[in-house]
């Protein structure tokens, strides 16, 4: 059986951490009224043959930023190809994702959702390799 595990912050006025296992837990604190709260953070879903992580960050006005990393590859969620090189502060403080990487809030949730459940990447979103992102973007992984 696999383990799930959460680190995130809210990063809106001030920093607040959630660390937990369930799905609800992670609803209650991250979603609510169809509006994801600005945060950061990953999801560790971890069972007998593998590991995986994955990374999110979301902005309210720009949507939710996912980062997958699996065995031996990392994708990245996108948008906008052609506005990878935009970079926004996630934290207020120095920590830069490409613009184009955020996608719909409700697509995410789905993804995350997907994730939790059996360690894998949504088909439903548009994933990019780390090698594709250009020089002058930045992500989270």
């Amino acid at each position: 059986m696999a383990a799930i595990t959460y680190e995130i912050d809210k990063t809106e006025k001030t920093y607040v951490a959630f660390e937990g296992e369930t799905l609800q837990e992670l609803e209650e604190f991250l979603y609510s009224g169809q509006i994801f709260k600005d945060c950061c953070g990953y999801i560790v879903y971890e069972d007998e043959t593998k590991r995986l992580e994955l990374s999110i960050a979301a902005l309210k006005d720009y949507g939710v930023y996912l980062g997958f990393a699996g065995e031996e590859d990392v994708w990245l969620s996108v948008c906008d190809r052609s506005n990878l090189c935009n970079l926004l502060d996630v934290w207020g403080d120095g920590l830069y994702v490409s613009e184009g990487l955020f996608i719909n809030p409700a697509l995410a949730w789905d993804a995350i959702c997907q994730f939790v459940e059996n360690g894998s990447r949504s088909s439903e979103i548009e994933w990019m390799s780390y090698d594709e992102l250009p020089e002058e973007g930045n992500c989270i992984c």
